[in-house]
């Protein structure tokens, strides 16, 4: 096979190639717009008017029972609706829109109830509260315990702001829609992929539900005995190791404090039979 033979079959696999693409992308293009938006529409359309009728009751969500992890968060208050089509928080063009997101808090009673403090007991637990708070969003500052010695303790005292989100999102690639879930319960992170098809009345009226907590099975997995059983055991696994790394902590800061006072109580020896 010549040079020539070699150069058109190069070309015609790349001309192929580019065809093919062209299929592609005019599918997918097909699909946003047939499939994908007129149910991101149907959302925005639904959130809106949701959203409109909320305002105009004016009465916040009693959320009882948010989360164990911190009991000293007490009830608090579902309120602060806001609604946007882009990542800056504004309205995109009707006809482009590609992601959707619906955030609000939960927040405390009153002015007067608006933070509470934990205490972290040494360095490791600190740097896993700070962690989990960043990660979460929640607002927070600390002070040293002075009036603990073990090394790294901290009380935080954090703001009982807590920020929720619903995002919908186009997954363009897959024709699908994606929902993004956080901090609605139990500070979860939580991830539905949908397709465009089950968007309907009924998808939208199950959703409501949840978000207003009228509902919680909008996201409840069936899950079997066996699964159930791993589940446990991965958490009781985590719980152990987290046990784990405290005691060793402790166990360090202790080392650590009786070594000091030896050297300390030394130094006292040497220098009075040094007089």
């Amino acid at each position: 096979m010549g040079i020539l033979d070699d150069l058109r079959e190069e070309a015609s696999q790349k001309d192929a190639q580019q065809q093919e693409d062209t299929r592609l992308n005019e599918q997918l293009e097909h699909n946003y717009q047939v499939l994908i938006l007129p149910k991101m529409q149907q959302l925005f359309a639904y959130f809106k008017e949701l959203l409109a009728y909320l305002e105009i009751i004016e009465s916040p969500i009693e959320v009882t029972d948010y989360t164990k992890r911190y009991s000293e968060l007490g009830t608090l208050y579902q309120q602060d609706y806001k609604l946007s089509t882009d990542q800056y928080g504004g309205i995109t063009h009707h006809d482009k829109l590609t992601e959707i997101t619906l955030r609000f808090t939960c927040l405390g009673h009153s002015d007067d109830d608006q933070e509470f403090i934990y205490h972290a007991k040494n360095k490791i637990e600190a740097d896993q509260e700070k962690h989990f708070l960043f990660k979460n969003k929640l607002k927070f500052h600390y002070n040293k315990n002075l009036g603990n010695t073990k090394e790294g303790a901290i009380t935080l005292f954090i703001t009982k702001k807590i920020p929720v989100l619903f995002k919908f999102e186009v997954d363009y690639e897959h024709s699908v829609i994606r929902l993004q879930i956080n901090n609605h319960e139990d500070f979860e992170q939580r991830t539905q992929t949908i397709e465009p098809k089950n968007i309907n009345e009924a998808y939208m009226d199950k959703l409501a539900r949840y978000i207003l907590r009228k509902d919680t099975d909008f996201l409840r997995i069936d899950i079997d005995d066996t699964h159930k059983k791993q589940i446990r055991q991965q958490l009781e696994a985590q719980k152990q190791q987290r046990d784990q790394e405290l005691k060793d902590a402790h166990i360090r800061e202790t080392a650590e404090q009786e070594s000091t006072e030896k050297k300390r109580l030394s130094y006292k020896l040497k220098s009075f039979f040094n007089v």
